[in-house]
This record gives C-alpha cells, structure tokens and sequence, in this order.
C-alpha cells in the first residue's frame, strides 16, 4: 500500500504494459476519421473478418535501418492501426435501448443498457484518468484511461482474437463483486 515502494511501483508499470483505456494511434475522433479515409480508398479489410498476420521474424538486430528493422516497424505499425480499427468497431460502448422510452414495459422487455432511471447499467461513460492512481486506503487501482466509452483492453488480445475484449484487473476490492455481478445478469439472459 505505501506509494514509494519498489512493489507497488513495479506493480503499476506493469499492469499498465498489459492495459490500454485508449485508442494507440490518437483520439477517437481521429481513428474514426482515418477509418474513414481508409474505407474510401478501399484499402482497408475488417479486421474482425480476418485473421491476424504474425510478425516478422525476430532478429537481434535493432539498427532501425536494415530491412528486418523496417519490416518489424511496419508491423507494430499494422498493429496498432488494426487494434484500433477493432476497438472502434465492436469495443466502443453506444448506449441505447429497444423501445421507446414512454411505453412502459417490463424488466425483461426492456432490452439494452439504459435502465428504468435512464441511466447505463454497464456505467458509461466511464471516469479518465491522466495517469494510473491507487487508492491509498483501499489499494484500488485506477487504470490511465483516455477515452471514456472504451472499456480497459490488452492490444494483443484484441489483435489476436478480433473482437470486444474488456480486460478488467481483478486486483481490487470493488472488482470481483462487480463482476460476479455481471456474470450472474449474464447467466440470467441466457
């Protein structure tokens, strides 16, 4: 819990290796433009109807010059726009509900993510936060979040498996209950 220990230092940098709480190329607004661009030149797949591309092979060679430096490059390149191109289409959040908000109906007719009071039941849009913060008293972690309709994600995952992926730390009290929570709504929809 002490804020200048090496553990919870090192523990912090590496969580925050492994999370993303933002797009990796910019904004949203500016990966949906380049999307956008992109589309219009017919140069872009979707990705979630493609399987990823393995990188190059590995060298020790870090010159940044030769061509196995390049072709690294212009695949970690690939990846970031791919991974972005994935988080906006299937991990960005869009409330909404199935009916109109006048007709009363009940709780199992009343289908998306806006509840009886109007309000998100999967809590977006979500708090930023410029830099990772623990809570001193209760050890919880705020992940460094750009984009507030994103859930927190690991590129790799989400390069490897092309789809919404939300990889939550489990490290906090307030976590496990949350989602216990939100497996058993799951297990009820079923």
């Amino acid at each position: 819990m002490d804020p200048n220990s090496d553990f919870q230092k090192k523990m912090v940098e590496y969580l925050e290796s492994v999370h993303e709480g933002e797009f990796m190329t910019g904004t949203m607004d500016e990966v949906k433009e380049q999307l956008h661009e992109n589309i219009k030149a017919e140069e872009c797949q979707d990705p979630t109807q493609t399987l990823p591309d393995p990188p190059p092979e590995f060298t020790d060679c870090d010159c940044e010059k030769c061509e196995s430096c390049e072709n690294i490059a212009n695949w970690w390149e690939i990846f970031k726009n791919t991974v972005d191109d994935l988080v906006l289409r299937s991990n960005v959040h869009q409330c909404r509900t199935s009916i109109p908000a006048d007709e009363k109906k009940s709780k199992k007719e009343r289908r998306g993510c806006i509840n009886k009071h109007g309000n998100c039941k999967a809590q977006f849009p979500r708090q930023i936060f410029e830099e990772t913060q623990v809570d001193p008293k209760t050890g919880a972690l705020n992940f460094k979040k750009g984009e507030k309709w994103i859930n927190t994600l690991t590129p790799i995952v989400t390069y490897l498996l092309r789809c919404n992926t939300d990889i939550t730390s489990l490290l906090s009290g307030t976590a496990m209950p949350l989602l216990l929570m939100y497996l058993t709504m799951l297990q009820s929809l079923a």
